[in-house]
C-alpha cells in the first residue's frame, strides 16, 4: 500500500485536498468514486516520506529523545484547544511556538505545514515514528473518521500518561539496588588494589605467620591484580558478545524468554508486560480500532519479541474465528484469570472495559511486589556491604592484634 497526496471534487463541485493510502493511483481513484470525490490530480508519497524520515533521523539523533512529558502535554493542550473550538492548524502553529524541546518544536513545525497543505493528521504524525508511537497514531486515525478528536487525543495522553507511571516505578525499583551494587564494586576495587597491598607491605616487614583469613584476602588481591589485562579482556569480551547475540532474532527471543523465568523478577515482568498489553488492547478498540490491528500494536508496546509471535499467532486464531480468550488460552504465557477476565468480557460486550480492568488488577499487584522488594532489598544490601566490610577488617586487623600481643607478651 502507498499513500498519495490528491486533489479532488466533491459531490458539491467543491475542490477538496487529502492524503488517502491505495496500492495504485487507479485503486485511489476507484476507491473515492464510491464517495462520490472524483480525483483531478495524485501525488505518490513513499519516496518524499523516507527522505524526511531519514532527515529527522539524522537531524535528531540519540540526542534528540522526545520525553514522555512532552508527548503528553503536547496531546493534552491539543485537545483542549481542539475541543475549545480552535482550527487544527492553529492549534499546531501555538504548541509549536510554546514548545520548550528543540526538537519537537522542529517535527510539530513540520507535522503543522503538512496538515495546513492537505495531508491528514495521522500521515503527518506517521512520517516520525521514533517520535510519535504506533498508538498514537492509529487513534488519531480513528479520531480523524469519528470526528472525536479532543476526545481521543484526551485519552492518548492519559494512556502515555499510565504506561510512563509503570516505566517510572520500575525504572525507580531498580535504581537504588543498582547504586548499591556499583558502590559495593567500588569499595571491593578499592580494597583489592588499594587497601590490601599496602597491608601486604605491612605484613612482610614483620615476617609473621598470617592467619587463614589474611592470607585467603591477600591470595584473592594478588589475583586479580596479576590478571587485571586479562580481566579486562575478558568483561569487554562479553559486552560485545552479549551486544552481537542480543542483535539476533534467536538471541533477543532467548533473553527475552529469560525474562520471564528469573526469580521474583520474572513474575514482575510478566505482570507489567501483561498489564501494558491490555492496557493499549483495550484503549484502542475502545476507539475504534479493529482488534487484529490493535493485536499489533499492543504487543509492540510490550518491547518483547516473544509476546510480539504470540500476537501473530493469536491475530491468526482471532481471523480464523476463534476469540480472543480461546486464542490466548493456547498460549501459557498468559495467566488462566488474565483469559477467562477476557472470556466474559467478550461474552457480556464490554471487551474494552473487561481489558482495563486486566490492566488495573496486573498493575496493583506490580506495584504491590514492587514496594515489597523494595523494602526487602534495602536491609539485605545493607548487610552485605556490612558483613564484607566486617570480613575485611577482620582479615586485615588479626595479625596487627596478634602481632601486637605477641610484642607486648
Amino acid at each position: 500500500m502507498t499513500y498519495f497526496n490528491y486533489i479532488a471534487i466533491d459531490s458539491n463541485g467543491k475542490k477538496i485536498r487529502g492524503t488517502a493510502e491505495a496500492d495504485s493511483s487507479f485503486a485511489l481513484a476507484t476507491q473515492l468514486k464510491k464517495q462520490a470525490i472524483t480525483i483531478i490530480s495524485a501525488e505518490r508519497l513513499a519516496d518524499k516520506i523516507k527522505t524526511e524520515k531519514g532527515l529527522a533521523r539524522s537531524k535528531l539523533g540519540l540526542s534528540s529523545k522526545v520525553k514522555t512529558e512532552d508527548l503528553v502535554v503536547f496531546f493534552r493542550q491539543l485537545a483542549t484547544m481542539v475541543d475549545a473550538g480552535v482550527q487544527l492548524v492553529d492549534g499546531l502553529s501555538i504548541l509549536t511556538d510554546q514548545a520548550e524541546n528543540k526538537y519537537l518544536r522542529d517535527i510539530l513545525r513540520n507535522v503543522r505545514e503538512n496538515v495546513e497543505g492537505g495531508i491528514n493528521f495521522s500521515f503527518a504524525l506517521a512520517r516520525y515514528p521514533h517520535v510519535f508511537p504506533n498508538i498514537a497514531i492509529s487513534m488519531v486515525k480513528v479520531a480523524e473518521a469519528s470526528g472525536n478528536l479532543s476526545g481521543i487525543l484526551e485519552q492518548l495522553a492519559t494512556y502515555i500518561e499510565d504506561k510512563d507511571k509503570i516505566d517510572r516505578k520500575i525504572k525507580s525499583a531498580s535504581s537504588y539496588p543498582r547504586f548499591i551494587l556499583i558502590f559495593f564494586g567500588l569499595v571491593v576495587s578499592a580494597v583489592i588494589f588499594g587497601l590490601v597491598p599496602k597491608f601486604k607491605d605491612i605484613f612482610e616487614s614483620f615476617g609473621a605467620q598470617l592467619p587463614g583469613p589474611t592470607l585467603v584476602i591477600l591470595a584473592v588481591s594478588n589475583f586479580f591484580r596479576r590478571n587485571f589485562l586479562i580481566e579486562v579482556g575478558l568483561l569487554a569480551g562479553l559486552v560485545v558478545g552479549f551486544k552481537i547475540f542480543t542483535s539476533k532474532p534467536n538471541g533477543r527471543r532467548f533473553l527475552h524468554q529469560l525474562y520471564f523465568k528469573l526469580p521474583v523478577i520474572g513474575k514482575m515482568v510478566l505482570k507489567s508486560t501483561i498489564a501494558r498489553f491490555t492496557k493499549t488492547l483495550g484503549t484502542l478498540t475502545k476507539n475504534g480500532v479493529g482488534l487484529v490491528d490493535a493485536l499489533s500494536i499492543a504487543a509492540e508496546t510490550t518491547n518483547n519479541l516473544v509476546i510480539q509471535e504470540i500476537a501473530e499467532q493469536v491475530k491468526k486464531g482471532v481471523t480464523g474465528g476463534a476469540s480472543l480468550a480461546r486464542s490466548l488460552e493456547n498460549h501459557p504465557l498468559f495467566p488462566p484469570m488474565m483469559t477467562k477476565m477476557i472470556a466474559v468480557g467478550e461474552e457480556s460486550g464490554a471487551l474494552e472495559t473487561m481489558l482495563n480492568k486486566v490492566a488495573e488488577f496486573y498493575e496493583r499487584q506490580l506495584n504491590g511486589m514492587i514496594d515489597s522488594l523494595t523494602a526487602i532489598i534495602e536491609p539485605v544490601l545493607m548487610i552485605g556491604l556490612g558483613v564484607l566490610a566486617l570480613v575485611v577488617v577482620i582479615a586485615l586487623y588479626l595479625p596487627i592484634f596478634q602481632m601486637s600481643g605477641a610484642i607486648g607478651g
